[in-house]
């Protein structure tokens, strides 16, 4: 699958999530991006290797529980067994990460309309700087033109979309932050969903936008 990828989280962004840095909310779209992607995939194993090479030449201490072992016992981490490497899917179709937020996988997931094209399933995850949510978008559906107020990583679990820049398909990583505007349409071929996490609401270009603010606030599940 990786070799339709073309959007991966950057150098930076794995160092911190091979490391246990990363935030609960990013690590977790991180996770569901490696999936997909083989290059990632590969990439992570050879930071971690690299990170265990480091730990061997230095005095043991204490270490206390890190974020990313928290997280990484709740999601699949490709690099943790040879079978979870295979990143396979299950039941839900969707990428181990995403399946663990479900609390129930045999029920469907609860969707809320955003507007005409586009609606959202938010997931629990007890955070209070991000929402993590499933979003979809109806085939050819085009949403609100938008800017960020924070960061909002994306990663497409099916389908794809576009925007002004370029065209996202399944397992594409995105990466957004204030000031860049844009405004994703839905591919005509069918409907597009997308995992992300937003530490900020978007702010709609329209010059109503503000009678949409109401359902576009962060809440922190």
């Amino acid at each position: 699958m990786s070799k339709f990828i073309k959007f991966h989280p950057d150098s930076a962004l794995l160092i911190e999530f091979s490391a246990g840095n990363l935030a609960v909310a990013p690590s977790i779209c991180v996770s569901a991006h490696i999936h997909f992607c083989r290059k990632c995939r590969d990439e992570l194993l050879r930071l971690d290797e690299v990170g265990s090479q480091i730990m061997d030449k230095i005095d043991p201490a204490p270490i206390a529980d890190d974020l990313l072992d928290a997280v990484m016992a709740k999601i699949d981490n490709p690099s943790s067994s040879s079978t979870e490497k295979k990143a396979q899917k299950n039941v839900t179709g969707f990428p181990s990460s995403i399946n663990i937020l479900m609390k129930d996988l045999q029920s469907a997931l609860t969707w809320r309309r955003l507007s005409p094209s586009i609606d959202i399933s938010q997931f629990q995850t007890g955070q209070a700087g991000f929402e993590v949510a499933l979003h979809r978008i109806r085939a050819g559906g085009m949403t609100p033109k938008h800017d960020h107020e924070g960061s909002e990583y994306t990663v497409v679990l099916k389908g794809s979309f576009s925007d002004e820049n370029a065209v996202y398909q399944e397992g594409d990583f995105l990466f957004r932050r204030p000031g860049d505007v844009h405004q994703p349409v839905g591919s005509q071929n069918g409907e597009c969903i997308c995992l992300s996490a937003l530490s900020a609401p978007i702010k709609l270009s329209h010059p109503l936008g503000f009678l949409m603010k109401p359902w576009l606030r962060i809440n922190p599940m």
